[in-house]
C-alpha cells in the first residue's frame, strides 16, 4: 500500500482512498460507462494480454528509472521485448525525458483518484502520455487523459505535490496516447479537444447517479479501480 499526503493506494485491490474514503478510479469510471470493456474477448485471451500489458508497464517505469535489468526482462518476458523496444525507440526518437512515472494523482473536487503513466518532456515540451500495447482509442485514452491532467492541476494547486507542481509550472502540458506495438514500432496519437474532460465528467456523473440509485439488494456493483 502507498500513501501520498491524503491519497492512499492500495496495489492489490487497486482501490485508491482519499482523506478516508474510498473513491472511483479514472478507469474505473471509463470501466463503468463501457468504454472499456472486454467482455467479448475470452478469458485466456484477455489475461494473456493483462499480464502483457503489466509486464511492459513495469518495464517502461523501471527503464524509465535507469533501473531495469534488460537481459533478465528479456529471458522472463520474451514476447514483451518488442513493447519495451518500441519505447526505447520512441524516447530517442522523440528525444523524450521522462520526469514523473506511475504518479498518483486525486481530485477532492470530484472526488476521483488515479495514476498517470508519465509526465515527460517531448522534444523540450511538456506532455502527459499514456501508454497502451493496444491500440489507444479502444481504452479511451483521450478522456482518460484529459481526466489525468485535470486531477494534476488540483492536486498541484493544493499543495499536495511540490515535484507535479514544479513540472506544470513548465506550460501548457499536452496529452498524448503512445501505442506499442510487438513489432518495436510506434504511435504517437495527440489530444486536444477540449470537450475531453467536459464527456469524462457526463460519465461521472452517470456513474453517481447509478451508484445512488441502484437498488442495494442487484449483484451490480459499480467498479471503482
Amino acid at each position: 500500500m502507498t500513501r501520498t499526503h491524503g491519497l492512499t493506494f492500495d496495489a492489490p485491490t487497486h482501490t485508491y482512498v482519499l482523506d478516508g474514503a474510498v473513491v472511483p478510479s479514472v478507469t474505473g469510471i471509463l470501466k463503468a460507462a463501457g468504454l472499456i470493456d472486454f467482455s467479448s474477448i475470452p478469458p485466456f485471451v484477455l489475461e494473456a494480454a493483462r499480464a502483457r500489458g503489466t509486464a511492459v508497464h513495469a518495464a517502461i517505469h523501471y527503464y524509465n528509472a535507469d533501473d531495469l535489468d534488460i537481459p533478465a526482462f528479456t529471458d522472463e518476458f520474451p514476447d514483451c521485448v518488442g513493447y519495451l523496444e518500441a519505447w526505447i525507440r520512441f524516447r530517442e526518437l522523440r528525444r523524450f525525458v521522462p520526469v514523473l512515472n506511475e504518479h498518483r494523482l486525486a481530485s477532492r473536487r470530484y472526488q476521483l483518484a488515479g495514476t498517470a503513466d508519465c509526465f515527460g518532456l517531448l522534444d523540450g515540451a511538456p506532455v502527459l502520455l499514456d501508454f497502451a500495447t493496444g491500440r489507444p482509442q479502444d481504452v479511451a485514452k483521450d478522456l482518460q487523459t484529459a481526466a489525468y491532467y485535470t486531477l494534476a492541476l488540483e492536486w498541484a494547486a493544493d499543495g499536495e505535490d511540490p515535484e507535479l507542481a514544479a513540472f506544470l509550472a513548465r506550460g501548457v502540458v499536452r496529452r498524448y496516447g503512445v501505442a506499442l506495438r510487438r513489432d518495436g514500432s510506434f504511435s504517437l496519437d495527440p489530444y486536444s479537444d477540449p470537450a475531453d474532460f467536459r464527456e469524462f465528467l457526463a460519465l461521472v456523473d452517470a456513474y453517481r447517479i447509478v451508484t445512488r440509485r441502484r437498488p442495494a439488494c442487484c449483484s451490480w456493483v459499480p467498479e471503482v479501480a
